[in-house]
C-alpha cells in the first residue's frame, strides 16, 4: 500500500479557465499525494462564471464576504495538514497574500504555493500548568517591562510563578534562578566578569519580578517568529520539576518560544512601523494573542491618529482580543531621593526625558544627566566620561547595563541603582485584563488536561 495522501484545502480563483483548474486538482490527488478536502473560491470572474464549473468529487467549495472569512471558514471545517493556493493576481494582492497565510498559519496549518511553503509553527504542551506567552512585534517594545509586571500581579494574587525566557545571548543549557533575591548588582558583575551575558532577560525578570526564572538562548527568527535554533523546549521540561503553578514564556524580539501555551500577549511597540504589525505575517501572531498591550503610546512619539489606525487594525484581524493602549513610567529599585542621578535608558531620546522628568517628580532626584544610548556601548562610554558631578547611576537591566554601566560605578567609586518600566494604561485597566488573561489561561488548562486524562 502506499503512502496515506495528505488531506488539503486548495484556493482558486475565476482568473483561470475550470478545465485547467480541474486538471490542476487530479495532478495533486494522482501526481502529489494530496486529498483534496474543500475548496475556497477567492474571487475574479474574467474565466469564470459559474462555480459548478469547478465541482470536482462533490467536494464542498466555500465563498464568503471576503477571501479571509473563506478561509477561516472552510479550516475550521475541515481536518486538514495543509491549505494549497492555487490563485495568482490580480485576484490577491501581495498583502491579501500575507494576510491569509496568517489565518493559515495561525490555524496551525501549513501554506504553500507555486513557488512558496510556510510550515506551521509547532507548539508542543510540555508542562503540566497554566502557560501564558508573553510575546513582542519586535525589539525594544517592552516585553521584559510586562513580564516583570504580569509576575509581580501574580504573587501578589498569591501565586507562585516562574517565567520561561530566551534571547540571543542566553546560557548554553537552560538556566534556573530558584533564588531571585539572590540577583543584585554584586552578583550580576560577577557574571559579567565571567563573560557571560549579565543582562540576559532571566537574569531581569528574576530581580524586577522576584519571581523563578529559567534562562535559554536562541538564534535567527522566522517570518512567523519561529527560531532557527533554541534550547527553550529543554527549559519547559525543566518547568515541570520546579515548584510553580503559573508559567510565563516571554519571546525574544520579534520571536515566539516553541511551546505550547494556554492563554497570549502580545506586546506591539506605537513606534514600529504599521505595517510590521499589521501587514506581511504579523497577522499570525495577532491572530494567536487574546490580549494586545500597545506600549509608548505618547503624543510627543507618536502622533494619535497613528496609534488609532494600529488600533483599530488591530481589532479588525482580530476582534476577539482585547487591546489596551499603554505607557512606561521608572521605577528605580533603589533610594535616589534629593541625590544627583545620571540615567542610562535604551529608550529613545525623547521618552528618555520622560523617565527624567518623572525621577525628579515622583523621586524627587536630581537629575544631572542622562544618555538613550545603553544598547551603544561606544557612544555610551563616550557620554559617561562627564557624569556631570552625579552621585548615583541608575540604568535599565538592559544591554551595556552591567559590563558598562555597572562597572564604571564601581571604578568611578559611585552607586548604581537600577531601574524598572511600570506599564500604565492610558484606558482601561490593565491589572483587570491581566486577571481575565490568568482566567483563561488556567481554564484552557484544565480542559487540555482533562483531554489527556
Amino acid at each position: 500500500m502506499g503512502d496515506k495522501k495528505k488531506p488539503v484545502i486548495v484556493l482558486v480563483d475565476g482568473e483561470h479557465y475550470s478545465d485547467v483548474i480541474l486538471d490542476t486538482f487530479s495532478f495533486l490527488e494522482s501526481e502529489q499525494s494530496f486529498l483534496i478536502s474543500a475548496i475556497v473560491f477567492l474571487g475574479g470572474a474574467e474565466k469564470l462564471e459559474d462555480l459548478k464549473t469547478i465541482n470536482y468529487k462533490n467536494i464542498p467549495i466555500y465563498t464568503g464576504k471576503t477571501p479571509f472569512e473563506a478561509v477561516s471558514v472552510a479550516i475550521s471545517n475541515h481536518d486538514i495538514e495543509m491549505v494549497i493556493d492555487l490563485s495568482d493576481e490580480p485576484v490577491l494582492s501581495y498583502p491579501e497574500r500575507f494576510r491569509i497565510a496568517s489565518i493559515v498559519l495561525a490555524s496551525g496549518v501549513s501554506y504553500a504555493g507555486a513557488d512558496f511553503k510556510f510550515d506551521a509553527p509547532d507548539f508542543p504542551f510540555l508542562f503540566d500548568k497554566p502557560g501564558i506567552g508573553i510575546w513582542g512585534s519586535g525589539k525594544r517594545v517592552g516585553k521584559t517591562a510586562i513580564s516583570a509586571y504580569v509576575l509581580r500581579f501574580l504573587i501578589q494574587k498569591g501565586f507562585n510563578p516562574c517565567v520561561l525566557t530566551m534571547g540571543r545571548g542566553g546560557p548554553a543549557a537552560p538556566e534556573l534562578i530558584d533564588k531571585p533575591y539572590q540577583i543584585d548588582d554584586d552578583f550580576l558583575i560577577r557574571t559579567a566578569r565571567k563573560g557571560i551575558h549579565a543582562a540576559s532577560d532571566h537574569f531581569e525578570n528574576a530581580m524586577m519580578g522576584r519571581a523563578r526564572a529559567i534562562g535559554c538562548r536562541r538564534c535567527g527568527g522566522g517570518m512567523v517568529g519561529m527560531p532557527y535554533f533554541s534550547n527553550v523546549q529543554e527549559g519547559a521540561r525543566l518547568v515541570s520539576r520546579i515548584e510553580c503553578d503559573v508559567v510565563l514564556c516571554e519571546g525574544s524580539g520579534a520571536t515566539i518560544p516553541p511551546v505550547g501555551v494556554d492563554a497570549a500577549l502580545l506586546v506591539v511597540s506605537a513606534i514600529q512601523p504599521i505595517e510590521n504589525v499589521l501587514g506581511y505575517l504579523g497577522p499570525c501572531k495577532l491572530l494567536l494573542s487574546d490580549l494586545v498591550l500597545v506600549t509608548m503610546c505618547e503624543d510627543f512619539l507618536v502622533p494619535g491618529r497613528k496609534i488609532q489606525r494600529l488600533v483599530d487594525g488591530i481589532k479588525s484581524i482580530n476582534p476577539e482580543a482585547r487591546v489596551l493602549k499603554t505607557v512606561f513610567r521608572p521605577r528605580p529599585l533603589g533610594d535616589i531621593r534629593g541625590r544627583k542621578v545620571f540615567l542610562t535608558s535604551t529608550a529613545p531620546d525623547r521618552a528618555v526625558q520622560i523617565q527624567v522628568k518623572h525621577l525628579e517628580k515622583k523621586y524627587k532626584a536630581d537629575v544631572v544627566g542622562s544618555s538613550a544610548n545603553l544598547a551603544n556601548r561606544k557612544k555610551l562610554r563616550d557620554e559617561l566620561k562627564d557624569l556631570r558631578g552625579a552621585e548615583v547611576l541608575v540604568t535599565e537591566l538592559k544591554a551595556a547595563g552591567v559590563d558598562t554601566v555597572s562597572c564604571m560605578a564601581k571604578e568611578m567609586g559611585i552607586d548604581l541603582v537600577y531601574m524598572d518600566n511600570i506599564p500604565v494604561s492610558i484606558e482601561g485597566n490593565l491589572d483587570e485584563e491581566i486577571g481575565k488573561l490568568l482566567s483563561v489561561a488556567r481554564e484552557r488548562c484544565q480542559k487540555r488536561l482533562d483531554g489527556m486524562s
